[in-house]
C-alpha cells in the first residue's frame, strides 16, 4: 500500500474512510475503510438515466434499488465531480458505493492510500 496523499488516476484501487451520509443509519460505518477503484476525476461529468450512471457519458453501472435491510436506496444526483472529489465503484454490482447519495463521492482527504490487488 502506498500511504498518503498523491495524485490519483481513473483506474486506481483505494483505501478511504467511510464518510457518506449512511453513517447516520449504520453507525459501523464510520471511519470503516473501505477498498474501490477510481473512476471518476474532478471535473468529469456524472449523470444518471433511470438507475444506469454514467461517466463522462461511458456506464459505470447500476444502482439497485434497496439496501440489503431493504432499505430504499437513491442514485447519486447528476454532477460534475468537484475539485477534491473522486467516484469510486466497487468490484462488485452489489457494492455501496459512489452510485448512492448515501455513499457520495469521496474527498480526497478521507483517501488512506492506493493499494495494488493480488487478484
Amino acid at each position: 500500500m502506498q500511504y498518503g496523499p498523491h495524485d490519483l488516476q481513473r483506474g486506481d484501487y483505494i483505501v478511504f474512510a467511510f464518510a457518506g451520509e449512511a453513517r447516520t443509519d449504520y453507525p459501523g460505518l464510520r471511519g470503516q475503510p473501505f477498498f474501490k477503484i477510481v473512476r471518476g476525476l474532478p471535473g468529469d461529468m456524472v449523470t444518471v438515466s433511470g438507475r444506469t450512471v454514467a461517466i463522462n457519458g461511458q456506464v459505470v453501472g447500476t444502482a439497485k434499488t434497496h439496501a440489503f435491510d431493504r432499505r430504499p436506496l437513491d442514485p447519486i444526483a447528476p454532477t460534475v465531480i468537484p475539485p477534491g472529489h473522486y467516484y469510486v465503484q466497487g468490484t462488485s454490482a452489489d457494492s455501496f458505493d459512489s452510485r448512492y447519495r448515501a455513499s457520495g463521492l469521496v474527498r480526497a482527504e478521507q483517501v488512506l492510500g492506493t493499494v495494488v490487488p493480488l487478484f
